[in-house]
């Protein structure tokens, strides 16, 4: 109980030292153990999610690009989609750094 208490804290803490990869391992290592696999995928899409979104708003504002007229305009998308991007990264990291300190501190 306790090792899986720590593996499920490092899924989430791994943010700081080893973020998206060690979870995916942790992850596609224990299928047999649905206690620590399912934090361990948790933690995973909660690492990717920042990555994805960022990939999605390139996405957004290359198209954006090809459309708009002026320049100013796609000058005033990109800095809203890298704000709103920088909030789901910070929420993502502050939620990954709570979750990983309630696994150590539960009992």
């Amino acid at each position: 109980m306790t090792r899986n208490r720590v593996i499920n804290s490092l899924s989430y803490l791994s943010i700081l030292f080893l973020p998206v990869l060690f979870p995916l391992i942790v992850w596609a290592l224990t299928g047999d153990n649905p206690e620590v696999h399912r934090p361990a995928g948790q933690a995973f899409w909660i690492q990717l999610l920042p990555t994805i979104m960022g990939v999605c708003f390139l996405i957004a504002l290359a198209v954006s690009g090809f459309y708009m007229d002026n320049l100013a305009h796609s000058g005033w998308l990109a800095i809203v989609l890298l704000a709103v991007l920088a909030l789901i990264a910070l929420g993502s990291y502050l939620y990954a750094l709570v979750r990983g300190i309630q696994y150590l501190v539960s009992e």
